[in-house]
């Protein structure tokens, strides 16, 4: 067995150790090749391999397996063009490292005009959260540069370089910051965001025992009003009620909650990737939906998926009709407690500063949103003057506020 083999067969463990980069010999190295995946057929090959590269990640998010990004490219497939880099191992003619890329125009927003290189799911408001190079841990070294040779092979297709909402401690970012210095205006687009996370103890005693007094009293009583004076009932998808029936009701309650405002989540296409990826998930409890009942009909419910034994918190809604009993708050407790009883240590909440997330959390971690520009682009030059002028008079016009203020 090889130096390169041996690291593969070690990176099979979730508890695996990085490697220097130096235990791999030249001659192995040098069987390694980039291509660059284009068509349905190369992308469909690849999903014997995706799931088992994607295990042996330092980053593993349930944005990044087959099943997630092979459903949102079926929907969004008239809209984009794959780009999805591979390195191969020539002599075994396998695939040692993904860089799942597609290229395509934002739908909305001025950044329409422009070509975007990014990640497969992050175009759209369906847009998938915290994806990343599929890249063997401690390779990142190897792999990841030769991943990064992607940008320049397809530079001549792309006008901007766009990365959403990768995790800051993923071993692949300081390459790809490295490769984005080719080209012109990269660094972060926004500043970092914050990811609020929860660890679970063992049992929702252990939980309640962690809050304040009035938190705790609150909980309970809000609880006990709901079961005794509204028969409340606490339901979950695939148990009490089919996954399908649930993901209605979700949609009806979030709709409820967003009647005023607008939601990302009530569009058709957001539609069709849940209910497929509940169709697939669901049974195994993978996609699961936790529902709050009152009154006999569904008053709020929360949905998440349940990957690398966490629980990856993604939409919720309620009846504000029912908010004075904070049903919004006892769905988010009847689905800790369900995760709990399944041994679940961990809820993600994914990113956003909501109070709720920084109430119901332990510790956080930071996204990062990397963008870079095509020097060769007539139309990337062109935006990048158009947006530094509507900074520029967006500074001017503030201090103009001020000093009429003052």
């Amino acid at each position: 067995m090889s130096k390169l083999d041996s690291t593969l067969a070690a990176s099979d463990s979730l508890a695996i150790q990085p490697q220097p980069a130096d235990v791999l010999s030249s001659s192995t190295a040098q069987r390694w090749t980039l291509r660059v995946v284009d068509n349905e057929e190369g992308f469909q090959a690849l999903q014997p391999h995706w799931d088992r590269l994607l295990a042996r990640s330092a980053v593993r998010t349930p944005f990044m397996t087959w099943d997630w990004c092979s459903v949102w490219w079926s929907l969004h497939s008239h809209q984009c063009r794959l780009r999805i880099g591979v390195v191969d191992d020539s002599l075994k003619g396998e695939p040692l490292a993904i860089a799942p890329m597609i290229i395509g125009r934002q739908p909305v927003g001025t950044r329409w005009v422009m070509r975007h290189l990014t990640f497969l799911g992050c175009l759209g408001e369906d847009g998938s959260q915290g994806m990343d190079f599929i890249v063997p841990q401690g390779l990142e070294p190897l792999l990841t540069p030769l991943l990064c040779e992607l940008f320049s092979r397809v530079q001549l297709h792309w006008d901007a370089i766009d990365l959403p909402s990768m995790h800051e401690e993923s071993p692949n970012l300081p390459f790809i910051k490295i490769a984005l210095e080719s080209f012109l205006g990269h660094g972060e687009r926004f500043a970092p965001q914050q990811s609020f996370m929860l660890s679970l103890p063992k049992t929702w005693d252990e939980q309640l025992a962690l809050w304040k007094s009035k938190d705790r009293v609150l909980f309970r009583s809000k609880w006990k009003k709901l079961m005794e004076e509204h028969q409340g009932r606490a339901l979950i998808s695939g148990v009490e009620m089919p996954p399908d029936v649930a993901f209605d009701e979700l949609w009806r309650v979030h709709g409820l909650r967003f009647q005023d405002e607008k939601s990302v989540f009530l569009n058709a296409s957001m539609e069709q990737l849940h209910r497929e990826i509940l169709r697939r998930w669901a049974m195994d409890g993978r996609a699961l939906i936790t529902l709050i009942e009152a009154d006999g009909k569904v008053v709020a419910a929360r949905y998440g998926l349940v990957f690398d034994g966490k629980y990856w918190c993604y939409q919720a809604g309620f009846d504000p009709a029912y908010a004075k009993l904070c049903v919004g708050r006892l769905v988010l407790g009847w689905t800790a407690q369900h995760l709990m009883a399944r041994g679940i240590q961990t809820m993600d909440h994914l990113p956003g500063d909501q109070r709720y997330k920084q109430e119901w959390s332990t510790h956080t971690r930071r996204v990062v949103h990397l963008e870079a520009f095509n020097w060769m682009s007539l139309t990337a030059a062109m935006f990048r003057m158009l947006r530094a002028f509507r900074r520029r008079t967006a500074s001017t016009s503030e201090i103009m506020v001020e000093e009429v203020a003052t």
